[in-house]
């Protein structure tokens, strides 16, 4: 029977090899190494099934070791753990978000990393016998945008099993609004592959009555996006005419929020979004959303489509793709009409035609 491997990242000679025995002791196959950089060395041509991995340390700390390993497509989906004597809050908080699945805290008692060990590696064995059937786009993609959130919330509640005695309330509520966070993320992935389901199998039905006013749906929809952009209001710059359209409120708030969230999202925080919106004529409402962020090319735009993304590994992406693609689809099931204009640099315009009442 194979074993499992772990790769053991700490400057501390002592500590390392104290680990090492323990964990050989237990049956897994165990390498070293003093930073992040021999840690790479290694996982040229050594894949393990766990990384633990200290955050301070010389020539490569932890941090940029797991940014490095998240980018990298024949890594991501390892099971990170960072093994720290710091039990600073607001670190711990950008990690979990940042995708790290856990914390090992010293001194450690030796039944807990036992513990943990075992519970991330099992975890990491039934993501690699599902993932090659449960994907769309690219696969590491995919497995980035569901195993982020998820270990977000399970490390998150890890640490408010295990210190639970010690944290305070403001701490405490911090985890909470960290597991709500990656909670939202991981339910928008999952009900934007359902709703591209929908549309690819002609399940949902977009000749009804249904209408909406909005304005108000928009004011909503601003609402629920700066909860993801915090203090980010002054971001965006709007003028937006009360009408009532033929679209339902669900498939416009979610239009205005893919779109709304592109926007902030590709662009720069010095820059403004402006949106406007009024009625042209009887049969139309118009939509304008602008932005002055990186912009596409006119190759690019021409390949927009399902889980299509372009140069995410430089853009910090999140998301699978979907966004663009459904709602350009939904409005013109909805009988309106999409275009959209751009350019490199100067930001891209998406103008929309909506049925009116």
């Amino acid at each position: 029977m194979n074993k499992n491997k772990i790769l053991l990242v700490d400057d501390e000679l002592n500590l390392r090899e104290t680990i090492k025995e323990l964990l050989t002791y237990q049956n897994y196959e165990v390498k070293t190494a003093s930073n992040g950089q021999e840690a790479l060395n290694l996982l040229e041509y050594w894949i393990p099934d766990l990384i633990i991995c200290d955050i301070m340390m010389p020539v490569m700390d932890g941090n940029t070791l797991h940014e490095i390993i998240k980018e990298t497509e024949s890594l991501n989906s390892i099971p990170f753990i960072f093994l720290t004597a710091k039990k600073e809050t607001d670190l711990m908080m950008k990690c979990l978000l940042d995708g790290v699945d856990g914390f090992i805290s010293k001194p450690f008692k030796i039944k807990e990393i036992i513990t943990i060990i075992q519970t991330k590696i099992e975890r990491f064995e039934k993501i690699k016998n599902v993932q090659n059937n449960l994907y769309i786009g690219k696969k590491k993609y995919f497995v980035h945008e569901i195993n982020t959130p998820l270990n977000g919330i399970l490390a998150s509640i890890d640490l408010l099993i295990e210190d639970q005695e010690t944290l305070d309330k403001k701490e405490i509520l911090e985890f909470y609004k960290s597991i709500k966070t990656s909670g939202e993320r991981l339910n928008r992935t999952m009900q934007n592959l359902i709703l591209y389901e929908n549309i690819k199998n002609n399940r949902i039905d977009f000749n009804d009555i249904s209408s909406s006013e909005i304005l108000k749906t928009f004011i909503d929809t601003k609402t629920n996006i700066f909860q993801i952009y915090k203090n980010k209001e002054k971001r965006i710059r709007f003028e937006v005419e009360e009408a009532r359209i033929k679209i339902s409120n669900k498939n416009l708030s979610f239009i205005l929020f893919e779109l709304i969230d592109n926007a902030l999202k590709f662009s720069p925080d010095n820059k403004v979004i402006i949106i406007s919106g009024k009625r042209v004529n009887d049969e139309y409402y118009e939509l304008i959303i602008r932005d002055f962020g990186i912009g596409f090319s006119e190759q690019e735009l021409k390949k927009i489509g399902v889980t299509q993304q372009f140069n995410r590994e430089a853009r910090e992406q999140q998301g699978l793709g979907l966004g663009l693609f459904l709602s350009k689809n939904i409005i013109e099931k909805s009988n309106g009409v999409f275009t959209i204009i751009s350019n490199k640099i100067e930001g891209t315009s998406i103008k929309i035609f909506f049925p009116n009442v």
